[in-house]
This record gives structure tokens, sequence and C-alpha cells, in this order.
């Protein structure tokens, strides 16, 4: 019976996060069209190139904690040897540089759908974005504590 009810537990746990980043992601869209003032035509254009972007680095950074892992394994069983370290962070430099080409192209491949100003404005939102998040988390008595979780 016990099991049954953390078992229940844990299914709506994960779902409320889901169901939060969900949210969150929406969010994020919505205050994204204000601030670059995007019109629709601008919008359907923009937010396909953003979601493979986004896919795209998801993907590298999912590489990369793979690799990191696969490092931290080695050194805590002391089974790392220099040959093997050194092929790994090679690997992750590999990674690093894409993530990096990917950014550039995906801002270049804006060029014709945003104005340079919104390009701009695209560069700093995720900071700006974020700061906002945070400060209403500070502000919010209903957050306080529940983010230390």
């Amino acid at each position: 019976m016990n099991k049954i009810v953390c078992l229940i537990l844990c299914l709506t746990f994960c779902l409320a996060q889901e169901e939060r980043g969900k949210n969150m992601k929406v969010m994020m869209k919505w205050k994204l069209i204000e601030y670059l003032d995007l019109d629709e035509s601008q919008a359907e254009k923009f937010f396909p190139k953003m979601n493979t972007h986004e896919k795209e680095l998801k993907s590298i950074n999912k590489e990369i904690k793979e690799l990191k892992d696969q490092l931290e394994e080695q050194i805590s069983s002391n089974s790392s040897s220099k040959r093997e370290n050194k092929r790994v962070i090679e690997q992750i430099q590999e990674l690093e540089k894409n993530k990096i080409d990917k950014k550039f192209s995906y801002i270049r491949s804006l060029d014709g759908d945003l104005t340079p100003h919104q390009v701009s404005k695209l560069m700093v939102f995720d900071k700006k974005f974020k700061k906002t998040l945070k400060d209403q988390i500070k502000k919010d008595p209903k957050f306080k504590g529940k983010h230390r979780r």
C-alpha cells in the first residue's frame, strides 16, 4: 500500500514539474514576443528556428554532460589514463566549439527575419529574463523557500 502511495506521489510530482517547465517555456516565448516586439510574420519565421537551435544545443549539452560523467567515473574509480583523459577532453572541446559555431549560425540565420536591433535584444534576453524570474521569486512570499528544495 505504501509503495502505491509513494508511486502516485512521485508521478504527481513529475507531472507537476513537467507542467511547470511547459508553463515556463510558454511564459518565456510570450515575454520574448513582447520584448523583441515581434509581428506575426516575424514570429512565424523566428520560433521554428529558435526551437531547432535549442534542440541542437540541448543535444550537444547532453553529449558534454555524458563525457564529463564518464571522466568523473574514471577519476573516482582510479581507472583514468592520460591517453583516455586527453581523448575525452578533446571531444568535449570539439563539442564546445560546435556549440559556438551553432550559435553564430543561428544568429546569422535570423538576419532576414529580425532587425539588427531585435537581434541585439535577443542576445541579452536570456540574462534579462532569468534576472526577472529571480527577482520575482524573491518578491513573492509563496515562493520563499520552495526554490531551495
